[in-house]
């Protein structure tokens, strides 16, 4: 098969080059790992609380208007995000999930 007909491409200038191009990401083996569900480094309160405060600061500093934050997590995970949102001054509003066991919390900043 040429090279152009196996690329895919419409013109054969374009499938020579792109056949003649070197990939390397087969050549190295890369290892990636999933976090475990739960993780506290990754979905623990405070990271979630800093998170949200980060992103609050930056709409502010470009000036956003009417943004809106949502994070859906298990119950006890927003209720502590809630929690330290509120000692952060701001107004977060919680409901529930429509998936068992999972709030919603939104704000507006």
């Amino acid at each position: 098969m040429y090279p152009a007909v196996a690329t895919g491409a419409l013109n054969p200038a374009n499938g020579m080059v792109a056949a003649a191009m070197p990939t390397t990401a087969y050549d190295s083996q890369q290892v990636v790992t999933s976090s475990p569900a739960n993780d506290d480094a990754v979905d623990g309160v405070d990271v979630l609380t800093q998170q949200i405060l980060a992103a609050v600061a930056r709409c502010r500093t470009e000036g956003h208007r009417d943004s809106r934050i949502t994070l859906t997590r298990p119950t006890s995970t927003v209720e502590g995000v809630r929690n330290r949102l509120l000692m952060a001054g701001l107004t977060p509003v919680v409901r529930t999930s429509s998936i068992g066991g999972l709030s919603v919390l939104s704000l507006r900043c």
